[in-house]
């Protein structure tokens, strides 16, 4: 039985306003209510996010991969600190932590990221696969879902005993007293999308399937700020639905619009452990979702199944969008229990304790 103070460190490349910032920020703040002295490095300032008090952030301000290494090293070097254990958010910054026990945490399926291209190219399937495997395959990883726990040890080759399967943590009561703060909210019904612009996020599919729904008072709301704004404006415009389009930007408050949502839907072809999906059901929005690697099939299980749907499908997008317009089961209790943000803490310090025993 450990009866000192613990004391963890955690390294996150910015606090932009991302899903993987957002997971670590939490964990930070659930540490740091857990009773830990919590170390919070970050290397870039880009601050979208607020830490709460407790978490003591250690700004490195750096511009560079290799600057942020050498930073990185020096900064824990000269602190002393012997962490019980140190989260790393990035695997290229594994080796620049000079900590006995430290862990990476994985915050999207790889293989999912890898798309084909030519043999002759050095970007090619084969070697990214390779890559890959290099990478990971002697680190022990936190894995938040079922789906990258598979993927690390079946198609990269990871021993299972270096997997650890972790969720997300999540702040239940802050989020629910979030989403009922006052605030800007569009006029009208509408479905909400909370995701960065990139492709991989798939709004395209979202702005089709809103065309194909047969309830024309419905509008789209895209929560997000990213590269592929431009011709997701164009899409709309070519559709004849701006009107119907709303991009609505960066949000520090997006539980608000996820609560007054009718529907909220991820259409992405590769998640992890899908932040927006889960927060709309904790604020009891019905949720539609993709089928990617990984995480919203283990999320919309049971009563909740019919509201996944193929990834690029759209219309079977469109069909479990309208489903969920017009019926929704109850949200079962269990997502709460599962993702609350003490319990995934604890987690974390069993892993330490464990760890300090070894």
């Amino acid at each position: 039985m450990i009866d000192r103070k613990r004391r963890m460190g955690i390294v996150v490349t910015s606090l932009m306003g991302a899903g993987t910032e957002k997971t670590i920020l939490t964990l930070a703040e659930s540490l740091a209510k857990e009773g830990c002295d919590v170390d919070l490095y970050i290397l870039r300032h880009h601050c979208d996010y607020t830490p709460a008090e407790g978490v003591n952030c250690i700004w490195l301000n750096t511009t560079s991969n290799r600057e942020a290494r050498a930073k990185l090293t020096a900064e824990i070097q000269r602190r002393g600190v012997n962490y019980d254990l140190f989260v790393i958010s990035n695997a290229k910054y594994f080796d620049a932590v000079p900590v006995t026990h430290k862990v990476c945490s994985l915050h999207i399926t790889p293989t999912a990221w890898i798309q084909d291209g030519p043999k002759w190219k050095f970007w090619s399937r084969g070697r990214k696969l390779k890559n890959l495997r290099k990478k990971f395959r002697h680190k022990t990883v936190i894995a938040l879902s079922g789906g990258i726990r598979n993927d690390l040890e079946n198609n990269l080759g990871v021993p299972a005993s270096n997997v650890i399967e972790i969720v997300n943590p999540f702040d239940i009561t802050q989020i629910r007293e979030a989403a009922k703060e006052a605030g800007p909210i569009p006029e009208g019904r509408y479905i909400v999308s909370i995701a960065s612009l990139n492709k991989r996020k798939r709004h395209a599919d979202t702005i089709k399937a809103l065309v194909k729904i047969p309830q024309t008072d419905v509008s789209l709301v895209i929560v997000g700020r990213g590269k592929e704004e431009e011709s997701l404006r164009q899409l709309a415009s070519d559709l004849d639905i701006v009107d119907r389009v709303i991009f609505w930007g960066w949000d520090a408050n997006p539980y608000r619009l996820l609560r007054h949502a009718s529907v909220s839907v991820l259409a992405s072809e590769a998640e992890g452990s899908p932040r927006a999906l889960i927060e709309s059901l904790l604020v009891g929005t019905p949720a539609v979702a993709s089928d990617c690697p990984s995480g919203p099939s283990e999320i919309l299980t049971g009563s909740l199944a019919p509201y996944l749907t193929p990834v690029g499908d759209i219309q079977a997008l469109t069909n479990a969008i309208e489903l969920a317009l017009n019926t929704y089961p109850d949200i079962p209790s269990e997502i709460a229990r599962r993702f609350d943000s003490a319990v995934v803490a604890k987690q974390y310090i069993q892993l330490a304790d464990s760890l300090s025993v070894d």
